[in-house]
């Protein structure tokens, strides 16, 4: 399953024996400082020197980490292309003369486009960063321990689970189907997938009655038991988290006032 797999990953992590909140707060504050760069410098800093981290001290497979690399890469290469297309201002730098329609890329949607992909690439890699270095566990443990409330985070666990459960069944259903050929053609691709929806739906159901039955069967009293024993915070893995946020903070400073259209047009 694609949650054990992850979960497998961070209960594994080298990085285990580190209390959550200051991976947490490694991967928070990158995070917002890569929002907060008027520049591409801080992003793709972020992103890169994580990504390392994760590849060589984590001992992360390079190949499972590139395929979580790509449906994000995907989607923002997409968008950066339309976002090329669609803003205007600046010296033109591409002009594509169409019957109906002419498409421009202009000096500032090359830079909007080159920043928001180091921006969601620095952004990623931070999200990451939590999901392969903290299990689920922790996570919620951590929201409890921050006054989080407790049916917020019980529910958040049963959704979290449910979720990758429902998705494993969909595709061995999918699987059969097309073992059958329900998929051969368009009339029966449709009957197939609207058989689909109505097994999951139904499957979803009886297992959430059968969720509730077995937490009423074990005294259910509002709250999961959870052993929450994490380790606590050491200096030893606080400072070097506080020295990487305070040389991104010194970056942010210094490049504050580099745009990345400065360093378009100063490359061009």
């Amino acid at each position: 399953m694609i949650d054990a797999h992850f979960d497998h990953i961070a209960q594994q992590s080298s990085f285990g024996h580190i209390h959550p909140g200051t991976k947490l707060l490694l991967a928070g504050g990158a995070l917002i400082l890569c929002l907060l760069s008027p520049s591409f410098f801080v992003p793709l800093i972020s992103g890169i020197i994580l990504s390392l981290v994760l590849l060589i001290c984590n001992d992360i497979d390079p190949v499972i980490y590139g395929k979580m690399l790509l449906a994000p890469a995907l989607f923002s290469i997409v968008s950066v292309i339309i976002i090329l297309f669609m803003l205007g201002g600046g010296e033109v730098l591409v002009h594509i003369p169409m019957l109906w329609m002419s498409l421009t890329v202009t000096t500032h949607s090359l830079a909007e486009g080159i920043q928001i992909l180091c921006r969601v690439f620095g952004c990623t890699v931070s999200l990451f960063f939590i999901v392969l270095t903290t299990p689920l566990s922790d996570l919620l443990s951590s929201m409890k321990r921050v006054g989080a409330p407790i049916e917020l985070v019980d529910l958040m666990m049963i959704i979290y689970r449910y979720i990758f459960i429902i998705y494993d069944m969909a595709v061995e259903i999918i699987q059969a189907q097309k073992m059958r050929l329900g998929y051969s053609k368009p009339c029966e691709a449709i009957n197939s997938f609207a058989m689909l929806c109505g097994m999951l739906f139904i499957s979803s159901w009886n297992a959430g009655e059968g969720l509730v039955r077995a937490m009423d069967a074990r005294c259910y009293n509002g709250e999961f038991p959870v052993l929450d024993q994490p380790e606590p915070v050491s200096l030893q893995s606080l400072l070097p988290v506080l020295v990487y946020l305070s040389g991104l903070s010194a970056v942010l400073i210094l490049t504050m006032n580099i745009s990345t259209l400065d360093l378009v047009l100063w490359f061009l």
